[in-house]
C-alpha cells in the first residue's frame, strides 16, 4: 500500500546539534500548540502560511514533514478552494474545500510533531516556528511512559486504529511505529493532543508494532510497551 508522507518522517534523525543545550535542558520542556482546531477554514490559510514562512525561514528547521513545497500547495489549494465557495458555492466546491482543510491540518500536524522533535522543547524556538505553547498551571513531575494501549475496530482499509490512558499531565503523545520486532526499528509518525490515533493508508492485513510517549512539562517519556496491530 501507498504510505503516507507522516510515515517518511525523519524526526528519529534529527541531530544533537538541533537539541537545547545542557543548561536549557533544565528547564521545563515548553510543548507545540496546534491551535487549529476551532479554525474556520479562510483562518486555517492565514494560520498555515504564517508557519510555513517561519519554519521555512528558521535554521533549527531545516527538514520539515511534509516539505515546505508541499504545505504550500496544501495552502494554496485550500486557498482557492475557499474562493470557489466564495463565488459558485456549488457541491463539488464544498467537498475540495473540505478534502484541503483535512489536508492543511495534518500537514501542520506533521510539522507540530517535527518542531517538538527539532525545537528540544526549548520555548523561543518553538515561538519562532509560528506554533504557539502549551501554557501550564503548577509544574507537574515526570511522567511515566503511556499505558494500556489497545486497538480499535476499524473498517477503513490500511489503517490501524488504537487507544491509550491518557496522563492528565501530558500535553502531547509521539506516535511510533515499527514493521519488525527482530529487533524493533522504531519510526516517528505523528504527534498527537488526545490519547488516540490512528495510522493511516498501510498495507492491508499486514501486522505493525506501535509505542507511544508522552511529553510534559519534564520533558518526554520513554516508550510504551509495544502495541501489536494488524492494518484493516
Amino acid at each position: 500500500g501507498r504510505i503516507p508522507y507522516i510515515l517518511q518522517c525523519p524526526f528519529c534523525c534529527i541531530k544533537a546539534t538541533n537539541q537545547a543545550d545542557p543548561a536549557t535542558k533544565r528547564k521545563r520542556m515548553a510543548t507545540v500548540k496546534m491551535g487549529v482546531d476551532r479554525l474556520s477554514a479562510p483562518e486555517l490559510v492565514a494560520k498555515a502560511q504564517g508557519i510555513h514562512d517561519k519554519v521555512a525561514a528558521h535554521a533549527a528547521f531545516p527538514a520539515p514533514v511534509p516539505s515546505a513545497v508541499d504545505l504550500q500547495k496544501n495552502i494554496d489549494d485550500l486557498a482557492a478552494a475557499n474562493a470557489a465557495v466564495n463565488a459558485n458555492g456549488g457541491k463539488a466546491d464544498y467537498l475540495f474545500r473540505r478534502a484541503s482543510y483535512t489536508a492543511v491540518r495534518a500537514a501542520l500536524k506533521s510539522w507540530g510533531g517535527y518542531v517538538q522533535m527539532a525545537s528540544g522543547g526549548v520555548e523561543d524556538v518553538i515561538l519562532g516556528s509560528g506554533f504557539g505553547v502549551v501554557q501550564r498551571g503548577g509544574p507537574i513531575g515526570e511522567l511515566s511512559p503511556p499505558k494500556n494501549l489497545g486497538t480499535r475496530v476499524t473498517t477503513m482499509e490500511g489503517r490501524a486504529s488504537f487507544v491509550w490512558e491518557r496522563d492528565g499531565g501530558a500535553d502531547m503523545y509521539h506516535v511510533f511505529m515499527s514493521a519488525t520486532n527482530a529487533p524493533f526499528n522504531w519510526e516517528l509518525i505523528g504527534a498527537t493532543t488526545k490519547s488516540r490515533f490512528n495510522a493511516d493508508t498501510l498495507q492491508p492485513g499486514t501486522i505493525y508494532w506501535f509505542a507511544v510517549s508522552a511529553i510534559g512539562a519534564a520533558g518526554e517519556t520513554s516508550k510504551s510497551e509495544p502495541l501489536l496491530a494488524r492494518a484493516a
